[in-house]
């Protein structure tokens, strides 16, 4: 039987699937099957999040290695799409194969240690949990927006980050909302307009969601 996780995540893609103003462009759940958790998974959890956080995520898992979803409106001026990885399928898998140099050298040791999470392809951002190598349990989880040049520490753990992208349907940006990133700066105006249109559409679209903490962090962002 599905996890309350899960059945939420469903209930995401059908959210957008049965809304008649948004066009689905991509509809992707990859090897979904019962995905017990098993003794080797708890393990590995544990060596990298602390033993404490195998309890803490085992109902926010998927059943699914990964689920993908991209949609727009009509006009294609709201739109969102994320491509997120399980919780097992990001930490058994390989570290980010590329540094960026122009980040500060601090940022470029973390980005050694982070796997992808959850992206948005071809956008330039993705969301990374870092997996250090000295296998130090961590919670972390960072935004890297190549566009910008950002390399961002969130304010949020693993299973804060999933239920968030659940009720954002993956609009583009909103994971500034949990940094300290000024949106009123001149490079992120049309991102900050971006969101404001979006939350907007989204309230709409989905009134059974509350997204009036998103809207006070944009506004304390603006």
């Amino acid at each position: 039987m599905p996890t309350a996780f899960q059945a939420r995540a469903r209930e995401a893609f059908e959210e957008v699937r049965s809304a008649a103003e948004l066009t689905v462009a991509k509809y992707d759940i990859e090897s979904e099957r019962e995905r017990p958790l098993t003794e080797a998974d708890a393990e590995l959890i544990g060596r990298y999040l602390g033993t404490a956080a195998v309890d803490e995520v085992a109902d926010h898992l998927l059943d699914s290695e990964r689920v993908h979803l991209s949609w727009h409106t009509a006009d294609q001026n709201i739109y969102g799409e994320f491509a997120l990885n399980d919780l097992r399928t990001c930490v058994w898998g390989q570290y980010l194969p590329y540094t960026d140099e122009r980040l500060a050298p601090a940022e470029q040791l973390v980005m050694d240690e982070v796997k992808v999470l959850e992206e948005a392809p071809g956008s330039g951002r993705l969301a990374a949990m870092r997996v250090p190598m000295d296998m130090t349990p961590c919670h972390e989880i960072w935004l890297y927006d190549m566009n910008h040049k950002r390399f961002d520490l969130l304010d949020l753990d693993y299973s804060s980050y999933v239920d968030i992208l659940l009720i954002t349907k993956g609009i583009p940006g909103w994971q500034y909302l949990y940094t300290d990133t000024r949106l009123a700066d001149d490079e992120f105006k049309f991102l900050a307009r971006q969101l404001q249109i979006s939350l907007d559409a989204l309230e709409e679209l989905f009134p059974g969601h509350d997204y009036s903490d998103l809207r006070a962090r944009l506004e304390a962002r603006l």
